[in-house]
């Protein structure tokens, strides 16, 4: 009875010694099981993007919606491999209150643009990162990496590598998202 008691009183101390977990680990399941809940994410980062077509924008602009943003290369493969998943979740869930914001760290727009029409990833807008510093401001070393952020630009989670965003597992979280309030 004593090293049950004690045994007990260990499991509920070491318990008690770890962070408690997000709602939104359970997801991490599967083709998304690179899932992350970062205790300090950093904040979403404000630089300015461009399109093929000559266009700004910023995360910002997409404040009031859920945002997965998607940091890639053509020149890295597990990010060409995922690429249409995004486009197929973009075309799934894409709208007023969900988007997936891809945007390129390669060398020119041009190789992003071209991508783009070769394997008519119609459903996405290719957006480019021209000072190729996003890495940095989001705190990632390698690529690709996927952020989805709140409707106020609040990091909610992460996935490191690739993943397949087409997938029921990453439809369920996405769905789950956007039934929460906002």
């Amino acid at each position: 009875m004593i090293v049950i008691g004690l045994l007990a009183a260990f499991v509920v101390f070491v318990q008690s010694c770890q962070s408690p977990k997000s709602d939104l680990d359970r997801f991490g399941v599967k083709s998304i099981e690179r899932l992350q809940v970062l205790n300090a994410p950093p904040i979403q980062p404000s630089g300015t993007y461009k399109n093929p077509f000559g266009e700004d924008m910023t995360l910002r602009d997409f404040r009031g919606k859920y945002v997965l943003l998607n940091v890639w290369a053509t020149w890295c493969p597990p990010c060409i491999a995922e690429m249409p998943s995004l486009n197929e979740l973009a075309k799934q869930r894409g709208g007023e209150a969900f988007a997936v914001v891809t945007i390129s760290m390669d060398r020119d727009m041009e190789d992003a643009d071209k991508f783009f029409q070769k394997h008519k990833l119609d459903n996405l807008v290719a957006w480019h990162d021209e000072s190729f510093s996003l890495n940095a401001k989001v705190r990632t070393m390698g690529l690709p990496v996927s952020i989805i952020y709140d409707p106020n630009g609040r990091e909610i989670v992460r996935v490191t590598g690739e993943a397949d965003w087409a997938s029921p597992e990453a439809l369920t979280l996405i769905d789950h998202l956007l039934e929460r309030p906002r």
